[in-house]
């Protein structure tokens, strides 16, 4: 039986999908050389959303910093990040600045005296989720369906594609809220791991829309079901610094599935910066901590014989091309 890993990307606009996956690949092959693991071979496919909300995707190729395709976080190798010891007044000065922004937008007590205000600034910041619960999608052919239905079946189609393989599923930021979505409607899926990373799904208002969401196939419930087709584990990845995910302990808000497997939540270091602005929600700092690199060479490792194991690992790279 095959193994695939799956990635889902998260919010906002994104650069086109096959430039994407391939950043999504430098992130993991980065990971997986910090754990000593250099040129493993693994089968990866990415969900890609984004041309469901966005008609077209952001143009690496565009200089214009007005212009609303500019690109403006690229991938870049961690070691390109950190090459300054003392980061210039400018840097220091816009990451105070998006750090108390930060506080202001997840300020619990804030959303919970004004919910209205929450729900300007959801709109504001967090349009595509905004999008997924509740509008239109702009895609070409479907401008009459709603979006999250569209999204649902990309990553349904995905999953439905490799049935017959071992999966693990990344899933970032509103990419973790689609995935459990589809996995709690379509229990016949069954996936081995799933790691959210940066996932908004704990953040009071966001965890609220979700149940509200879910209240046609699971009415009146304090706490959500880890979906049943999860069979492996479910790890759940954050930065502390990483606002999007600052309410991390998912296991006090998801009952335990069937297999008593619930969330496991872990803090991990996410050393995204571009051109000196951290940002530690940035999904290619999650995929190339040691963290995320450990799991995936375990889900790929698992059950493969250790002599078959060594000599791909020591033999094997001699005959490759």
């Amino acid at each position: 039986m095959s193994k695939i890993i799956i990635g889902i990307h998260g919010l906002g606009n994104q650069p086109a999908k096959e430039l994407l996956k391939q950043w999504w690949i430098s992130s993991i092959d980065e990971g997986l050389e910090k754990i000593g693991i250099k040129g493993k071979k693994y089968n990866f496919e990415l969900v890609y959303w984004a041309d469901a909300l966005h008609t077209k995707p952001l143009d690496i190729n565009i200089t214009n910093e007005e212009d609303e395709l500019y690109l403006q976080e690229r991938y870049h190798p961690a070691k390109d990040n950190h090459e300054k010891t003392e980061k210039p007044l400018k840097e220091k000065a816009l990451n105070y600045i998006k750090k108390q922004l930060d506080n202001f937008l997840f300020n619990e007590k804030l959303h919970l005296n004004f919910p209205s205000f929450t729900d300007i600034l959801v709109k504001h910041f967090f349009k595509d989720m905004k999008i997924y619960f509740t509008q239109i999608c702009s895609e070409e052919n479907k401008a009459d369906c709603l979006a999250k239905d569209v999204i649902r079946e990309k990553l349904k189609d995905v999953l439905l594609k490799y049935k017959n393989d071992k999966i693990m599923i990344i899933a970032h930021s509103m990419g973790s809220i689609i995935t459990y979505d589809v996995l709690l409607r379509n229990k016949e899926i069954k996936t081995d791991y799933l790691i959210s990373e940066g996932s908004p799904i704990a953040v009071p208002y966001i965890f609220g829309q979700m149940k509200y969401s879910l209240e046609d196939i699971l009415p009146n419930i304090e706490k959500l079901p880890t979906p049943d087709n999860i069979t492996k584990a479910w790890y759940n990845l954050y930065d502390t610094e990483d606002k999007l995910a600052q309410y991390s302990i998912l296991p006090e808000l998801f009952e335990p599935n069937k297999l008593n497997i619930s969330p496991i939540s872990e803090a991990v270091k996410n050393d995204y910066e571009n051109e000196g602005v951290e940002n530690p929600h940035k999904i290619y700092g999650y995929l190339r901590s040691k963290r995320n690199a450990q799991l995936i060479n375990e889900f790929l490792t698992k059950d493969k014989n250790k002599i078959i194991l060594w000599f791909q690992d020591k033999i094997g790279k001699y005959f490759k091309k």
